[in-house]
């Protein structure tokens, strides 16, 4: 089919033969007609995107494959157009990204802050390392975070999950992990610091 003619179907008709058929040629003629509203919404989450260092060549690259898989799932009974639908779509995706972004750092920066920890010649056994830290946390002004640190780390069985210790401290789960990445930045900078024996 020439060029020209790709014009005159429909995105409906596109899809159809992306579900029917697998045609990668409608694939392409959908991009084409539709990466400028893909981008559009990529650039709202630049700025966020940077900040948690995620790649946005590689938001760039996915483009084809959500814009196949929009396709796939497009439900034609929901009565939106397809750019709508896409428009969501590309949204979960920036979504995910940072939220898969946020747990691999939360994982890391524990597994950091605990290999600090026990680098230290204060930390020689576990009973020294949560009497250190705890000292450390003590001196902060809201008492959540060393009791949120406890509830995480002291128990040699399996960690309680953040809607565990957020519902013993009747807050909500998102400020029990603000609390502890607080806790977390704190000891960060205590451990680099040349005065690591010194008070908070």
């Amino acid at each position: 089919m020439e060029k020209i003619k790709w014009s005159f179907l429909t995105d409906l008709h596109l899809i159809n033969r992306i579900k029917d058929k697998n045609c990668e040629a409608s694939l392409l003629e959908l991009s084409e007609r539709h990466s400028g509203l893909y981008f559009k919404i990529i650039k709202k989450y630049s700025k966020t995107f940077f900040a948690n260092n995620i790649d946005l060549n590689e938001t760039t690259a996915d483009k084809n494959l959500i814009i196949w898989n929009s396709a796939k799932n497009f439900k034609e009974d929901k009565n939106v157009k397809f750019s709508t639908w896409l428009a969501n779509q590309v949204k979960y995706f920036c979504l995910n990204t940072l939220n898969k972004k946020s747990k691999d750092r939360l994982i890391a920066t524990e597994d950091e802050i605990l290999d600090c920890l026990n680098e230290k010649p204060t930390t020689e056994n576990h009973e020294n390392l949560f009497e250190f830290t705890g000292n450390i946390l003590s001196q902060l002004k809201d008492p959540r975070i060393r009791k949120i640190f406890s509830l995480r780390y002291s128990s040699s069985e399996k960690k309680p999950s953040w809607c565990i210790i957020a519902k013993r401290l009747d807050i909500s789960t998102q400020t029990a992990i603000n609390l502890h990445n607080k806790g977390i930045s704190i000891l960060r900078k205590k451990i680099k610091s040349e005065k690591f024996l010194d008070n908070v």
